[in-house]
């Protein structure tokens, strides 16, 4: 997918991981690689360890807690997320068009599909890129 749909979905997603006091949660290690990998610094790979973390249960329930948050959010969402309000989030860079919240979805998806094991390309493939879909 695209570097930068991935470090939208990376930083929203960061912000839906529980909060936990335990400063041994590993909710928060998932959050703060995230929101590192969502910053764009990282062009050309975004190092998510998606890999890393859905390696145990309790990483994959954490990961997929949070899609279902912000999953649940994106749906009641405006259909299109404008670029100054984007920008609050503190990605390098500017949104200057909006953002169609289906793209998201899209993404979310196909998170949800990879930890499934029902998306088997790697990264090399450009067949399907999550979010990069234009509106039908």
């Amino acid at each position: 997918m695209r570097d930068g749909i991935l470090e939208l979905w990376l930083r929203l997603l960061a912000l839906n991981i529980e909060e936990s006091p335990d400063e041994e949660y590993l909710g928060r290690t998932i959050r703060d690689q995230w929101l590192l990998a969502s910053k764009g610094y990282f062009g050309g790979h975004v190092p998510h360890d998606l890999e890393t973390f859905a390696n145990t249960e309790h990483g994959r329930q954490i990961i997929r807690d949070a899609i279902a948050s912000l999953m649940s959010k994106l749906k009641d969402a405006p259909q299109q997320l404008d670029g100054p309000t984007l920008d609050l989030l503190g990605i390098d860079g500017t949104f200057v068009n909006p953002f169609e919240t289906r793209r998201l979805i899209e993404v979310g998806d196909a998170f949800l599909e990879l930890m499934d094991g029902k998306i088997t390309s790697d990264a090399t493939s450009t067949e399907f890129m999550p979010g990069s879909r234009l509106a039908t």
